[in-house]
């Protein structure tokens, strides 16, 4: 896919016959350029560009969460599992230093 941009100040930035690449279509790299034209076009007040700067901004927190959720599964099943403990001993830490004898 060739280079994506966001339509120049002054233009028509968003109509409804205008297609969008759809954020599924594009590589990480190419939908964060866009999030970020799109977002730097709305705040120079485009209201037009609000719509699809939200719409490639949570597309990129969605792939961000599903990338980290697989990371951290792949982390906790590679790790350990901890030792069970009955829920009242989770009261008290686990070294035998800090228990009292009396």
């Amino acid at each position: 896919m060739g280079m994506l941009r966001a339509p120049e100040r002054g233009t028509i930035s968003f109509s409804m016959t205008q297609q969008l690449p759809h954020p599924d279509d594009l590589s990480d790299a190419e939908l964060a350029e866009q999030a970020h034209a799109w977002r730097r076009l709305a705040l120079r007040g485009d209201r037009n560009a609000r719509a699809p700067a939200h719409a490639y901004e949570t597309a990129l927190r969605e792939r961000v969460r599903a990338s980290m959720a697989a990371e951290l599964i792949a982390n906790a099943s590679a790790a350990a599992p901890e030792p069970k403990r009955p829920w009242w001993r989770r009261l008290w830490p686990l070294s035998t230093d800090a228990r009292v004898t009396s």
